[in-house]
Parts: structure tokens; sequence; C-alpha cells
């Protein structure tokens, strides 16, 4: 078994031992270097891997995040309109009341009792899906703690002070008074 090829090239003088010796020496360079650049090539491999599954993994969380907040979103408009169902004024009326949503001036027809009641704040206009509602004032606060942009009018039931220099102090604007 000790016939290996260095054995028989050395036996009929082909090569001297120091050539074999180099030989088998860049034989073993060469396995060495060809193992290196495979390790190198697959800790490359293992690095792509890794930075794609880093970017996939911040995708995914995106994604779930902004699934919880169209989710937080819609259970926020289901409460609105549980509060609006729950307590919706009728509105009908022969009065009008006029409102501005997004610097456009609405319309209402509304009963004297309503325009008292939105007047004085104990009553207030919420937007839900474009349609304009009216709710106690405090159903109204309900839902401007869920969402703000839905409270359209609210008047706030404080009364300023009068000026004491008002030359018009002592004639009170009347309640019935209509425009």
């Amino acid at each position: 078994m000790g016939n290996s090829f260095k054995d028989q090239f050395l036996k009929k003088g082909l090569v001297t031992k120091k050539q074999a010796n180099k030989a088998i020496n860049e034989k073993h360079v060469s396995r060495s270097k060809k193992r290196n650049k495979k390790t190198r090539e697959d800790d490359e491999i293992q690095r792509k891997l890794q930075l794609a599954h880093n970017e996939q993994s911040a995708r995914n969380r995106e994604l779930n995040r902004q699934r919880n907040e169209v989710a937080k979103e819609k259970e926020v408009q289901g409460r609105i309109r549980q509060i609006i169902k729950q307590n919706l004024i009728e509105i009908e009326g022969d009065n009008s009341f006029h409102f501005v949503d997004n610097k456009k001036i609405k319309k209402f027809y509304v009963s004297k009792q309503i325009v008292g009641g939105l007047g004085n704040g104990k009553m207030a206009i919420v937007k839900q899906d474009e349609q304009y509602f009216v709710v106690p004032a405090k159903a109204a606060r309900q839902i401007q703690e869920r969402k703000a942009e839905s409270l359209i009018l609210l008047n706030s039931s404080v009364i300023k002070e009068l000026d004491p220099d008002d030359p018009y102090a002592e004639f009170p604007i009347p309640d019935d008074l209509e425009w």
C-alpha cells in the first residue's frame, strides 16, 4: 500500500524528494484555500440571508402596525356610531340653523328648542360618514374624546362676564331673537 505516486516517481528517479514534498504541500495549500473560499462564501450567504430575514421582519412589523391602526380606527368609528345611535335627537322643524364644517356653511332645519340647545351648549352637532347629527353635549364630549374631528359644533355654556363700562350692559339680548 505504500506505492503512492510519490513513491513510484521517487523510485523511477523522475522527481527528487524535495520536488515531491513541494507538490504535496502545494496540493494541501490549494485545498485549504478552496475550503477557506467556500467558508467565506458560506459566511457571505449566511449574512445575506440574515439581512433578508431582518428586512422581512421589519416589513412584517410595519404591516402589523398598519393593520392595528386600521382595526383601532374601525373600533373607534363603531363606538362613535353606537354613541350617536343611543343619543340621537330628532331634528324636525321649521327654523334654519347654520354652522360651519371644513370652511363650508351648512344648514339644518330644526325646532326652536334645538336651536336654543345648540346655542347654549346643551346640544352639539357631530359628523359621521358625511352625515350630521344632533346629540346632547355629554355624548358630544364622549365622541370628542375618541375622535375630535367628528365634533362639528359644541358651544360652551360658560357665560362671559359683562364689561362694567359696556354702554349696552343693561340691555340684554332676548333669547327668542331671530335673525
